[in-house]
């Protein structure tokens, strides 16, 4: 083999950095796991896999003695941690993925972007949840969804929980051939 055909296979090798934002809901799982199938046919993937952590809230500043100030942010970090560290592990069984767990404190559509903008990302892999409309105010609110998409430094994709037939909004067709 010549130098020059080792320069073409190495060119030639797929490479992809992931970033993953997770908020630990019933969508995490089925997140992991569509990213797992994303990054299977890659030669070498780097997954940074995400979740933020909100600061404390201003009134517990007050409340609490000045030499435990972000005590709770501390305990929820350390908690993000172990269970990322636990929801990754199918990412960790690709010999040919690095993976990494973030758990910065912050606003989670800034931090998302920060970590995707340090990292180099290809691609910003976030949660995407169903709401109901029985959340009135939400209509005037951006989404964080949006947010990220108009401020990531790549793409980002986001993936939700498939639907259960019961859920969907078309009648099954058993259902449909009935009705003529």
């Amino acid at each position: 083999m010549n130098a020059h055909s080792q320069i073409e296979q190495i060119e030639q090798r797929s490479r992809i950095v992931v970033v993953i934002g997770v908020d630990m809901s019933d969508v995490t799982e089925h997140l992991l796991s569509q990213t797992c199938a994303l990054i299977r046919p890659v030669d070498e993937a780097e997954v940074h896999v995400v979740h933020v952590v909100s600061p404390e809230p201003p009134f517990l500043r007050v409340v609490r003695p000045s030499d435990a100030k972000d005590a709770g942010v501390a305990h929820d970090v350390e908690r993000a941690q172990s269970v990322l560290d636990h929801l990754s592990d199918s990412l960790k069984h690709n010999p040919r993925a690095r993976v990494f767990v973030h758990t910065p404190v912050g606003a989670a559509a800034d931090e998302l972007t920060r970590v995707a903008t340090e990292v180099g990302a290809d691609i910003l892999v976030v949660e995407a949840h169903e709401h109901d409309g029985r959340e009135p105010l939400r209509v005037f609110h951006r989404s964080v969804v949006d947010h990220i998409a108009s401020t990531a430094p790549c793409t980002v994709l986001t993936i939700r929980k498939p639907r259960r037939p019961s859920e969907s909004q078309c009648p099954p067709p058993s259902a449909v051939q009935a009705g003529r």
